[in-house]
C-alpha cells in the first residue's frame, strides 16, 4: 500500500491535467458517484456491491462480487486512432476457484477492466452485425461494436487471449494469472490502439468508455477487489 500512496503522490500537476479519467471523489456510502462515473449493471443479474473507501486519505474503488456482476463506468468519446495509454492499479483478495477462462459456465473474474470501442458496422461480419443490431434494439442502444476485456484470471497465464464465450465482439486478455500475489497492489499500463488493432484488425473509430468491474455470477463464488489511480492519457511521441 505504501507503494500505491507514493505513486499517487508523485503524479505531477501536468499529468493530472492530461488525465481524461476523473478520479472518483464521491460514492457510496457517502453519496452518489462523482460525475461522469456511473454504475454499469447487467440486466437480470444480481449487481456487485461498489463502494468508495479511503485509506490514508486516498479514494479507492472496492467491488464485492457475491454471486454477482457489475462495474463502474466512465463514458468517453475519444478518437480511437490516437495512442491512448490506459493505466490503473488493482488488487484482489480471493481467487475464484471454479472460474474457467472464456467459457460460459466459468466466465467469472475477480477483477476486470473493459474498454468499450466503436467500429463501423460494415467492418464486422454479417452475422455479428445482425446480432449487434438485434441486441441494440431489444437490450441497449448504446452497446459497443467491440470491447477489450482485461482480466485477472485464476488459471491462465498473463498473455493468454481469446474471444468471449458469449460474443466474438469481446476480446479477453489475461493480465494477471494464478501466480499473481493476493492482497497486494499491482500496476497495469496498456496501449489501447495497439491492443485493439491486434484484437480486431484495425484501430477503433472511437473509445466510448472504461469500466472497472468484478463478476462471480456463473460460479456463485465471492471475491473482493480494489482499484486505484485510473489514468487515460496520450502517450509521448
Amino acid at each position: 500500500m505504501r507503494g500505491l500512496l507514493l505513486s499517487l503522490l508523485l503524479i505531477t500537476p501536468l499529468a493530472q491535467a492530461e488525465n481524461l479519467l476523473m478520479l472518483w471523489t464521491a460514492g457510496p456510502p457517502s453519496g452518489e458517484w462523482s460525475a461522469p462515473w456511473k454504475l454499469a449493471d447487467i440486466p437480470k443479474l444480481k449487481p456487485s456491491e461498489r463502494t468508495l473507501v479511503e485509506l490514508d486519505g486516498q479514494p479507492l474503488l472496492r467491488i464485492k462480487a457475491d454471486a454477482a456482476a457489475g462495474g463502474l463506468l466512465h463514458p468517453l468519446n475519444l478518437p480511437g486512432d490516437q495512442p491512448w495509454q490506459l493505466s490503473w492499479q488493482w488488487r484482489t483478495e480471493q481467487r475464484l476457484d471454479k472460474a474457467r477462462f472464456a467459457t460460459r459456465e466459468g466466465d467469472d473474474y475477480a477483477a476486470r477492466v473493459y474498454v468499450l470501442l466503436d467500429y463501423p458496422l460494415d467492418s464486422l461480419s454479417f452475422v455479428t452485425r445482425q446480432k449487434l443490431r438485434l441486441a441494440r434494439t431489444f437490450f441497449d442502444p448504446d452497446l459497443p461494436a467491440a470491447t477489450l476485456s482485461y482480466v485477472w484470471d485464476n488459471r491462465e497465464a498473463p498473455g493468454t487471449h481469446a474471444r468471449s464465450a458469449y460474443t466474438e465482439t469481446v476480446e479477453m486478455r489475461v493480465l494477471r494469472g494464478p501466480e499473481a500475489a493476493l492482497g497486494e497492489w499491482l500496476t497495469e499500463s496498456r496501449d489501447l490502439r495497439a491492443d485493439a488493432t491486434a484484437a480486431f484488425g484495425s484501430a477503433p473509430r472511437k473509445i466510448l468508455g472504461v469500466v472497472f468491474a468484478a463478476d462471480s455470477d456463473n460460479t456463485g463464488e465471492s471475491a473482493t477487489s480494489y482499484f486505484a489511480a485510473p489514468q487515460l492519457q496520450l502517450s509521448n511521441p
